[in-house]
């Protein structure tokens, strides 16, 4: 598991030492984002194929108030943690394009989801958060036909 890209963001009008986070919502997403396939010889020069999963997951904190501004391109939130991690995986098969997004939806994000447990966790004690922003336990997707892509809205 690699961090590939990273993102922390505090907006300038806020300090966190002093910020109630009365009515404020978390916005979230995740999603692989690619799947790149290589195909490798092993010592016994047979095929092996290796499997990168590219995984984008984030996390964002807004005033309650703003859920509809928060959508627009330029909007700037409370705080936003964006990770991008690589997963790596190998297989003795090719897979075909269904397995390859069955595996995506039942695995990666279960796989890479410790891994943005801790960076959010340490990237809110870098920026003084506290307490931390909490990430809950990975969830399984329930329908495989909804999109990991859908922004999620909780309040904080």
């Amino acid at each position: 598991m690699n961090l590939k890209e990273s993102k922390v963001f505090v907006r300038d009008d806020i300090d966190l030492p002093t910020f109630d986070r009365d009515g404020t919502a978390a916005q979230t997403f995740r999603s692989v984002i690619r799947v790149k396939e290589i195909s490798l010889t092993n010592a016994d020069d047979k095929e092996i194929w290796d499997y990168r999963f590219t995984y984008s997951v984030g996390l964002r904190l807004i005033l309650s108030g703003e859920v509809e501004e928060s959508k627009k391109d330029n909007y700037k939130p409370i705080i936003e943690i964006v990770g991008v991690f690589e997963a790596k995986y190998f297989s003795q098969t090719k897979l075909k394009e269904e397995e390859r997004q069955a595996f995506s939806v039942a695995n990666v994000g279960y796989h890479v989801w410790p891994y943005w447990r801790e960076y959010v966790q340490s990237s809110c004690a870098r920026i003084g958060l506290s307490p931390v922003l909490e990430v809950p336990v990975y969830i399984m997707p329930r329908d495989e036909e909804k999109s990991e892509k859908e922004l999620q809205v909780q309040d904080g």
